[in-house]
C-alpha cells in the first residue's frame, strides 16, 4: 500500500510507472486461484456481471435466468443489460437454482442461465451445463460468495462461460468494494477489458514512462469500470490469507452443524456431493416445522442477536417482494409489454419464501473465532429455544 501510494499509478487510467501494474499482477494470481485463463479486475462485483452479459451480447429481447433467492444485483444487471430477468424458485436443500425450474423457464427468448452460488453451497453444475448446452444457453456463474468452493475440484467461477465476484467489504476476499470476471475464452476477455475501460485495453506496443499504456481501440462503447491500483494491493494482500481463512470457516461450520443438528430441531444446508468444497459467505441453519414454539426465523435472529451481541439474520427476501428489487423503475422501462415482462410479482417462488422464513444465517467472520465462540452460538440456541415459549407469548401481546 505504501509503495502504491508513493508510486506515480493509482488507477489502470494513470500513467505508465516504468513497473508492471499491481492489478495485472491480481488477475495472474486470481485467475490461477479459481483455475480460469483469465482475470479482469473491475470496481464492483455488479460490474463484472454487467461486463461479462455485454461481452456474451445479452441485450434487448433477450431472456436471462436468474434464482428467485439472491441478492438484487444477480437479477437487477440482467435490466441493465437491457433483457428480461426471468426469475426461477430454488433448491431447498442448497438455497441455490433449481435446473428443473430452469427448465421449465426456457423460452425462444431464452439466452442464459445465471447460477447463483449461495450462503456455502454451490449451484447443480452439471445438471445447468447439461441444460445450457442441450438449449444453447450460456452459463454464468455468480460466484461472488463462493471464493475458494469448488466442483469436482474445479473453482467456483471457472464453470460457466464466465464466473463474477464480488470485492465488497462484507465479502471473503474484499478491498471495500471491487470485483473480478473470470474466464477461460479469450475472446469474453478481451471484450470485458474493453467494456471495463471505456473501450481501452491495455497496449501491446512499448509503453513510455509518464503516459498511459492504454490504447484506444475502436470496437466497443464501454464504461469506466476500472479497480484502482489501491484496492489491487489490499485484493492480492488479502489473497494470501483467503486459503487458511477458508479451512478455518469449514472446520467451524462443520462442528456447528454437528453440535446444532443433535436436539433434532434444526437441519442444516446439504451440498451436491459434487460440490467437494465449500466455501462459507454465511453459515445457514434452518428451523424445523414447528421448532421454537413456531417462532419463525427472523424471531429467532432477533433473539439471537440480543444473546449474542452480533447480528444473526435471515435470508434475503425472495426477488419477487424484495422491497429494492423492481426492473420496471429502470428509466426507459416505461409502462407497456416490456414492463409486464419485468414485473417481479409475476413469478411463483414457494420454495424460496418457505426456506428464507426458517433459515437463520450467521456472517463469515463468526466462523474464525474458537471453540469457546461455537459454543456461545450452540447455548444462545438452547437458550431461545428454552425460552421460545415465553418470547413467543410476548410478541402476541
Amino acid at each position: 500500500m505504501s509503495e502504491t501510494l508513493e508510486s506515480e499509478r493509482w488507477a489502470v487510467s494513470g500513467p505508465w510507472s516504468g513497473s508492471r501494474p499491481i492489478e495485472r499482477e491480481l488477475a495472474e494470481r486470481f485467475a490461477s486461484f479459481v483455475g480460469a485463463e483469465w482475470c479482469v479486475p473491475v470496481d464492483h462485483g455488479s460490474s463484472a456481471l454487467v461486463a461479462g452479459l455485454h461481452a456474451l451480447g445479452v441485450g434487448p429481447g433477450d431472456e436471462v435466468i436468474v434464482p428467485g433467492l439472491t441478492w438484487v444485483a444477480s437479477a437487477s444487471v440482467v435490466a441493465r443489460a437491457g433483457a428480461v430477468p426471468v426469475l426461477v424458485d430454488i433448491d431447498p436443500n442448497t438455497l441455490c437454482i433449481e435446473p428443473q425450474a430452469v427448465e421449465a423457464a426456457i423460452t425462444p427468448a431464452t439466452v442464459a442461465i445465471t447460477a447463483v452460488h449461495l450462503y456455502s453451497a454451490m449451484a447443480n453444475m452439471d445438471a445447468l451445463r447439461v441444460i445450457a448446452d442441450r438449449h444453447g444457453l450460456a452459463l454464468v456463474e455468480d460466484a461472488a460468495q463462493a471464493y475458494g468452493a469448488s466442483w469436482r475440484g474445479a473453482g467456483a467461477g471457472s464453470l460457466g462461460d464466465f464466473g463474477a465476484f464480488s470485492a465488497q467489504q462484507g465479502k471473503t476476499l474484499t478491498s471495500g468494494e471491487g470485483g473480478l470476471l473470470v474466464t477461460s475464452d479469450d475472446g469474453l476477455r478481451a471484450k470485458a477489458e474493453m467494456l471495463r475501460g471505456d473501450g481501452r485495453r491495455y497496449a501491446t506496443g512499448p509503453q513510455v514512462r509518464g503516459r498511459s499504456d492504454l490504447e484506444e481501440r475502436s470496437v466497443v462503447q464501454g464504461w469506466n469500470m476500472h479497480l484502482t491500483e489501491i484496492q489491487a494491493g489490499l485484493l492480492l494482500d488479502g489473497l494470501e490469507r483467503l486459503p487458511l481463512q477458508n479451512r478455518q470457516r469449514a472446520l467451524f461450520a462443520e462442528q456447528l452443524d454437528k453440535d446444532l443438528v443433535a436436539e433434532g430441531d434444526l437441519e442444516s444446508i446439504v451440498p451436491y456431493g459434487a460440490n467437494d468444497q465449500r466455501a462459507y459467505y454465511h453459515y445457514a441453519i434452518r428451523l424445523r416445522e414447528g421448532a421454537f414454539a413456531g417462532l419463525g426465523a427472523t424471531a429467532v435472529c432477533e433473539a439471537l442477536s440480543a444473546e449474542l451481541g452480533y447480528w444473526v439474520h435471515p435470508p434475503y427476501r425472495p426477488l419477487d417482494g424484495h422491497p429494492l428489487y423492481d426492473p420496471r423503475r429502470f428509466p426507459g422501462a416505461g409502462d407497456g409489454p416490456l414492463a409486464e415482462r419485468l414485473n417481479p410479482s409475476a413469478y411463483h417462488l414457494p420454495a424460496a419464501h418457505r426456506e428464507a422464513a426458517r433459515t437463520v444465517l450467521f456472517h463469515h467472520p463468526m466462523l474464525l473465532g474458537g471453540d469457546a465462540h461455537r459454543e456461545a452460538i450452540v447455548e444462545a440456541f438452547a437458550k431461545v429455544r428454552r425460552l421460545a415459549g415465553q418470547l413467543r407469548a410476548a410478541k402476541t401481546k
